[in-house]
C-alpha cells in the first residue's frame, strides 16, 4: 500500500528557481546570444594559430569580397570578429551599404579564397570577383629602388628599319640596372629608365655605339 503524502510535506520547487538571480540573468544572456548570433557553423575549422602582430615593414596586398546575407551592424561585427585574428590579416573593413568586405592581408599567410571561405562558413554568401586581386602596398625597398630611378634620353643615328630599334631596345633592356627603354626611328632617339648608382646614362650610350650605331651624349631629365 502506497504511503500517504502528507498534507504538510514541503513542496518542490520548479529547479530554476534554486538559480537565483544571477544565474537567471547567465540564462538569459546565452538564450540572447544564440538568437542574435547563431550556430557559428564551420568555424571549428577556422584556425587562428600563428596570427602574430605582422612586420611594420610587411608588403600588404588587398582584396574586396562582395557579400550577400549581411542584414544589421551585428552581422558586420561578426565578420570583422571572425576575420581579424586570422593569420596574415592586417586590417578588415565591412561595409554593410555597399555589401562588401576589404581586407588586407599578407599574401605569404593567406588567400583571398581562403578569406571568402571563413566568411561562408559563418553563413553569409561569399563571392570572389575576377578582378578581386588590388595592387600590393609596395615594401620599403620597391620604393626605395623606385626613388633612385631617373631618366635620360640621347640620339640613335644609322637605324634603318624596326629590326634595328628592337635590337638596340633588347640591348638597352640587357644592361643591369635598366628598368625600362623604347627607341623612336622616327624621333632617332632611345628613352631609358634606369636606376641611378647601378648604371650611368654615358654607358648606356657607349654600349649602343659598341653595337655599331652612333649614339649622341645623353640627357638626363632626373627621377621619373
Amino acid at each position: 500500500m502506497a504511503a500517504e503524502v502528507s498534507k504538510d510535506a514541503p513542496k518542490r520547487r520548479p529547479a530554476w528557481l534554486g538559480l537565483g538571480v544571477a544565474g537567471l540573468v547567465a540564462v538569459v544572456a546565452a538564450g540572447a546570444y544564440a538568437v542574435a548570433w547563431g550556430p557559428l557553423k564551420g568555424l571549428s575549422k577556422v584556425s587562428t594559430a600563428g596570427a602574430e602582430p605582422l612586420p611594420a615593414d610587411a608588403r600588404l596586398e588587398s582584396v574586396t569580397i562582395p557579400v550577400e546575407g549581411m542584414s544589421c551592424g551585428a552581422c558586420a561585427a561578426r565578420i570583422k570578429k571572425t576575420l581579424k585574428p586570422l593569420a596574415g590579416v592586417g586590417s578588415v573593413e565591412v561595409s554593410l551599404e555597399r555589401r562588401n568586405v576589404l581586407v588586407r592581408y599578407l599574401p605569404e599567410k593567406t588567400s583571398p579564397k581562403r578569406l571568402a571561405s571563413v566568411i561562408t562558413e559563418l553563413g553569409y554568401k561569399a563571392t570572389l570577383p575576377e578582378a578581386a586581386k588590388t595592387e600590393a602596398a609596395p615594401s620599403p625597398e620597391v620604393q626605395a629602388a623606385d626613388a633612385n630611378v631617373k631618366t635620360t634620353t640621347f640620339p640613335v643615328l644609322g637605324m634603318a628599319c624596326e629590326s634595328c630599334v628592337e635590337t638596340v631596345e633588347n640591348l638597352l633592356r640587357s644592361i643591369p640596372g635598366v628598368k625600362e627603354a623604347k627607341v623612336s626611328l622616327k624621333e632617332k632617339e632611345a628613352r631609358v629608365r634606369y636606376e641611378d648608382g647601378k648604371v650611368t646614362p654615358e654607358r648606356l650610350a657607349g654600349e649602343v655605339t659598341a653595337q655599331g650605331f652612333e649614339s649622341g651624349p645623353p640627357k638626363s631629365e632626373g627621377p621619373k
